[in-house]
């Protein structure tokens, strides 16, 4: 699937391809950003595994759960990170490791912080 992107002159280019998935999460991520349900970059300790299943029953409401294909979840918390305009580097650096492109992370950096 391939999206159109605006750029700042108002010229547009040919955003790199994602598959119809990777582009539902990029969705899903923008979404939870809006909503402020993003997880954590990293993995939680214990102690917030403790505290979160806590928090559950006391208020009956769950943070997001972590998709199940890891290459997917990473992207999703590269959105996430981006869209809080927070440093994305190192999750940018592990999704290059996962198959991703550096234009593919532009043009996803450029939605979540659009």
């Amino acid at each position: 699937m391939s999206a159109q992107i605006a750029m700042h002159a108002g010229e547009r280019i040919e955003a790199p391809a994602l598959s119809a998935l990777e582009w539902k999460v990029v969705r899903l991520a923008l979404r939870e950003a809006g909503e402020l349900r993003c997880a954590g970059v990293a993995e939680p300790s214990r102690l917030r595994q403790r505290l979160r299943r806590l928090w559950t029953a006391l208020t009956g409401w769950e943070p997001q759960r972590p998709l199940a294909d890891p290459r997917l979840e990473m992207l999703r918390r590269f959105v996430c990170t981006a869209r809080g305009r927070r440093d994305a580097a190192e999750i940018a650096r592990r999704l290059l490791g996962m198959g991703f492109t550096q234009r593919q992370l532009a043009a996803v950096t450029l939605l979540a912080r659009g």
